[in-house]
């Protein structure tokens, strides 16, 4: 962003104090970050409130600073230049609503249940061969991580391709009316959030709204695999593509094969063309399709999306694998966690030719209702993916081992329970180690969600063997 103070008091509806020609080249919420010629806006949180740095922000070296209404604004902070505004969360949404206006940019929406940062990066890392691009960095895919995304991005981009995510009903609609995509991607619908919306019914309405807030002559990209978008009412002009492995997708995966523990393969129909991706998983083949469809709408030469997609890599902690001398696979897929991504991991580990499958598997949050049952399904389904060594952690421990046992069964799951993960690091070194002792070759999965830390273990599991 290169805007003046004039900009942003329009832009925000607010009261103006300072030289409206000032420059300000990017904004902070956090007063940290603070370099020279940064507008601070101070977000209200539940334990912290962002007006209590306002002088550390300036000291920092910015130019400039909103400040809530309702707040008492002290005198020796009024020096500063400063616009005030009815609410800092809403005003920093409109400033990247109205900064996003004076750009001339393709805005592509990718939301969904799980897949969505993998889906990201691989339709980033294939639109950056043609074009100027920018992606959403980290988690910034909520109410405040997308306006300041979105304040990022230089004048000169051409395609910005946005992770949404959402934990209830008109949070993507919000998010769409500052992004204006034009180009909106579901990759799936799952069970992430269930607890907080109820059913899968309801999340699929909250996905959806991306795909309603398309323009005419906007493109919706959707599994044609999944009944609860079908038969949806599209926007008047929207067009629609399919992917998956479906007859009806205009690009369909076939033949996908696991080659080890860093690479798959399958065949794009109806181009026949041969797909080498440098990542393991149906799931992540499925994800590809996405990026393989956005390109070649943009009429980006496959040959050359195939060529990208053999070395694409993802951000830490999805489906981060490390081989450790020949003989231990660390799977670190703990970012997230829900039973449809939980599945397409075990798949993952299932497909590996080794002698030992252990699986650190940490609770499933925010599944309300659901969470017993959802527990007990996954513990019901390890031994359908040769788990032989289970180490739960959370809440539901108890509940995913209980179900993991099978009394008829020549081949019993080994399995231990711990409340906290770093708990369990003792043991799990054990248990690896002594298979390696005995010659065997060993691969971990670490599987949970973001609030049990599993990459703690990763870590340091990786740090003994290396």
């Amino acid at each position: 962003m290169n805007k003046s103070l004039a900009f942003v008091e329009e832009a925000v509806m607010g009261e103006r104090f300072g030289d409206p020609s000032l420059l300000l080249h990017r904004v902070s919420t956090d007063s940290r970050t603070i370099s020279q010629g940064c507008l601070y806006i101070p977000i209200i949180g539940e334990r912290f409130d962002g007006h209590d740095f306002v002088q550390e922000a300036m000291d920092q070296g910015a130019t400039a600073y909103l400040w809530q209404k309702d707040h008492s604004l002290p005198e020796h902070l009024a020096k500063y230049p400063h616009i005030v505004v009815d609410d800092t969360l809403y005003a920093l949404q409109e400033l990247a609503r109205a900064y996003r206006e004076t750009l001339q940019v393709l805005v592509i929406g990718i939301t969904g249940s799980n897949g969505k940062t993998s889906t990201k990066d691989m339709v980033a890392s294939v639109l950056s061969s043609q074009f100027h691009t920018k992606a959403t960095q980290g988690n910034f895919n909520n109410h405040i991580g997308l306006p300041l995304t979105i304040l990022s991005w230089p004048e000169e981009i051409e395609v910005a391709v946005l992770e949404m995510g959402m934990n209830g009903l008109h949070q993507i609609e919000r998010l769409c009316q500052i992004a204006k995509p034009s180009i909106g991607v579901i990759v799936n619908i799952g069970e992430a959030h269930i607890g907080l919306l109820g059913s899968r019914e309801k999340i699929a309405d909250a996905k959806w709204e991306l795909i309603a807030s398309l323009p005419a002559g906007g493109l919706a990209i959707l599994p044609c695999q999944e009944p609860l978008l079908r038969g949806r009412a599209l926007p008047e002009g929207v067009s629609v593509i399919y992917v998956g492995d479906g007859e009806e997708a205009q690009y369909r995966l076939q033949n996908y094969e696991q080659i080890d523990a860093n690479a798959s393969r399958f065949c794009l129909l109806p181009h026949d063309l041969d797909i080498t991706l440098a990542l393991p998983g149906r799931h992540q083949a499925q994800n590809a399709l996405n990026a393989i469809a956005i390109a070649d709408y943009l009429r980006i030469d496959l040959n050359r999306v195939r060529d990208i997609l053999a070395s694409v890599r993802l951000n830490k902690m999805r489906m981060e694998i490390t081989e450790v001398k020949d003989r231990l696979i660390v799977i670190n897929d703990a970012y997230n966690a829900a039973p449809t991504s939980v599945f397409a991991s075990l798949e993952v580990l299932a497909k590996l030719s080794v002698d030992r499958r252990v699986l650190v598997f940490g609770d499933m949050l925010e599944l309300g209702d659901y969470s017993i049952s959802f527990h007990q399904n996954v513990g019901e389904r390890l031994r359908d993916y040769g788990v032989t060594d289970l180490i739960a952690i959370g809440e539901f421990a108890h509940i995913v081992i209980a179900a993991s046992v099978c009394q008829s069964c020549t081949m019993h799951i080994a399995s231990m329970a711990f409340s906290q993960a770093q708990d369990a690091q003792d043991a799990l070194n054990q248990v690896v180690k002594q298979y390696l002792q005995n010659d065997m070759t060993v691969a971990v999965l670490f599987k949970g969600s973001r609030g049990i830390r599993l990459e703690s273990l990763a870590q340091a599991l990786l740090a003994y063997f290396s």
